[in-house]
């Protein structure tokens, strides 16, 4: 399992988050964007940094990445709402996840943002983004 497939199922795993964005069988929780067409409130994580040391013996543990999670909604209520359950679920990600073992994560700051989809020009999305360091091992 990869550390992008750990966040996913730290996410996807957590009630709070599931409840705001589909249930559990089928959460809007995406890598890179939201699919065109998809309905709000959503999530989307990225990777935006991996710092990587490698000595002469190979790769060091425990490895550290920043991830940004961006919580999406229809109106700012939505996004705030959202953005609590997610800072909750990552905060208390700390374990196993498949393969990797989560240390734990660490917030690193939270920003609004307002986007408009290109399939609909005259609706606005409202977010909050997060920054977490995730410290984990393979």
């Amino acid at each position: 399992m990869s550390v992008e497939a750990a966040v996913y199922d730290i996410l996807s795993s957590a009630s709070g988050v599931t409840s705001l964005v589909g249930g559990a069988r089928s959460p809007r929780i995406y890598p890179l964007a939201i699919p065109q067409g998809k309905s709000m409130p959503a999530v989307v994580f990225q990777q935006v940094s991996s710092i990587d040391e490698v000595t002469c013996d190979g790769h060091s543990e425990p490895r550290d990445d920043r991830f940004q999670v961006s919580c999406w909604a229809d109106d700012p209520d939505g996004a705030r709402a959202l953005a609590e359950a997610v800072r909750a679920a990552m905060a208390a990600a700390s374990g196993s996840h498949g393969s990797v073992t989560v240390r734990f994560c660490s917030f690193d700051g939270e920003r609004d943002q307002i986007e408009t989809p290109p399939e609909n020009e005259t609706l606005e999305r409202y977010g909050k983004s997060q920054d977490w360091i995730v410290i984990y091992e393979t």
